[in-house]
């Protein structure tokens, strides 16, 4: 029966120790056991404070770093205690403590970030590496309250690389085809326009992600980016096979094998699609240099009978 009794204590203190270690980190400074203190530990303790203090409004990693180095130098040199227990114990606690500090502080930090409408693509980029280098702590306990905090920067970031990955690829588009058969790809110009218009109707489906106004500035440009592309299209391929109709029969093999299917790809050209303000300057461009090629063409056939 005593066996029993003590089996079922060791259980409820082994419970109630666990419980203790999940609510740890549920709470912004861990209670951790101290040996007693010494001038090297009250020294990182209060560069430990000094880090609290720092503004949420710019990045400390080097402070951090540097207090991380003292800790680990004190320790090599045994100044935190006065046997290898005491040494390990005070290393272990000030390296937990300082992370956590740490981290409550990056976390503030990123959404400072998050919050205002300049996000600096160094700073994105940062926000990126730390938290990643940051989740390999062993303090950190997966599933946590700061482990949580980290999930929903990475779906901010997610988003915000989406997008950013969506603008590039409207910006660097690039259709070379000059054969008369090719066409350039209206509807997918037609469905990444549509994807832009969705993304600024939905606050970029991300409300922090929303605060970004390059991000707003970039999708609102997207039609007129696109309408230049497609232009650009037609300008090279028209100029492509310019002057070439001496290469055809008669004027009528001209028109229908050259002049023709061009002005319909010109005259596919639809401000509907892309609603630019600048798109009937673009298109009677283009129309007037196909019929000065026209004309031409036209009176080099005439002056051959």
């Amino acid at each position: 029966m005593k066996v029993v009794k003590i089996s079922l204590a060791f259980i409820v203190v082994a419970a109630i120790g666990a419980g203790i270690f999940l609510w740890i980190q549920s709470t912004k400074d861990p209670t951790i056991v101290k040996a007693p203190e010494n001038q090297f530990t009250r020294k990182i303790e209060q560069e430990i404070e000094l880090l609290k203090a720092k503004p949420d409004t710019k990045f400390c990693k080097d402070f951090y770093k540097e207090v991380e180095y003292y800790i680990n130098d004190f320790h090599k040199q045994s100044r935190f205690g006065k046997n290898e227990i005491e040494n390990n114990q005070w290393k272990e606690n000030l390296e937990s403590n300082l992370f956590f500090a740490y981290i409550e502080k990056f976390i503030k930090q990123v959404k400072t970030v998050f919050c205002s409408s300049e996000w600096q693509p160094n700073d994105i980029k940062f926000i990126q590496s730390e938290k990643n280098e940051l989740k390999k702590s062993k303090f950190l306990l997966v599933g946590s309250p700061l482990d949580k905090e980290f999930t929903s920067i990475q779906t901010v970031l997610n988003k915000y690389n989406e997008i950013v990955s969506f603008i590039l690829s409207c910006k660097g588009l690039v259709c070379s085809g000059t054969a008369l058969s090719d066409h350039f790809p209206i509807t997918e110009m037609k469905s990444k326009i549509s994807r832009a218009s969705s993304l600024l109707s939905s606050h970029l489906e991300n409300e922090f992600a929303n605060n970004c106004s390059r991000l707003h500035d970039d999708l609102k440009e997207i039609p007129q980016i696109l309408f230049r592309a497609h232009v650009r299209y037609l300008d090279n391929k028209i100029s492509n096979w310019s002057g070439m109709y001496s290469n055809y029969a008669s004027q009528s093999d001209y028109a229908n094998i050259f002049y023709k299917p061009l002005k319909a790809q010109v005259e596919e050209l639809d401000n509907d699609i892309y609603n630019v303000s600048n798109f009937d300057s673009e298109y009677n461009r283009l129309m007037k240099k196909l019929d000065s090629d026209s004309q031409r063409a036209y009176n080099y056939f005439s002056n051959k009978h």
